[in-house]
């Protein structure tokens, strides 16, 4: 089940922002409705060319009716009318997508470097940065990734089948 799957920092999380999937990442859309259904705050990622910001969501019918862009994820674009993380609540915990993990933590994302600018970006504003934990299946588990001064090592991967 779930509980077993994300563990501790998962249950005891208030505010949660979860990825939504594109094609080759884990699935998220059970996650989204099991943190909903657990009363805690949702957030997902805003992108656009230049930043990623994480916003609120209410619940589940306002996460359906968010619109589907060009890669098939669902984006909150109407993002400016609701709760940023950084200036409201925070954030306890982030579940990260990429395309390869090492068991130490380290990611290859798309190479935007969006997560990694997030952290930063919410480590100035609040003095912490959330916990955070990937969603990998077993294939994207690689021996080393090359890193930058600039990639930020994740808390946990999380593999699923």
């Amino acid at each position: 089940g779930i509980n077993a799957e994300y563990g501790p920092k998962y249950l005891s999380a208030k505010n949660v922002c979860v990825y939504v999937a594109m094609e080759e990442e884990v699935r998220t859309d059970t996650l989204i409705k099991d943190i909903l259904a657990r009363k805690k705050g949702l957030f997902v990622p805003y992108f656009n060319s230049d930043e990623m910001i994480m916003v609120r969501i209410r619940d589940v019918e306002d996460y359906n009716s968010l619109p589907v862009d060009t890669y098939g994820v669902r984006q909150p674009t109407d993002y400016k009318e609701r709760e940023d993380a950084i200036l409201t609540s925070g954030l306890d915990l982030i579940l990260c997508p990429g395309l390869g993990f090492t068991k130490n933590g380290h990611r290859i994302g798309r190479g935007k470097g969006y997560y990694d600018n997030y952290l930063s970006k919410y480590e100035r504003a609040r003095g912490v940065v959330p916990y955070t934990i990937a969603l990998a299946f077993r294939t994207q588990m690689l021996e080393d990734i090359p890193c930058t001064p600039s990639d930020r090592t994740l808390d946990e991967v999380i593999f699923t089948a």
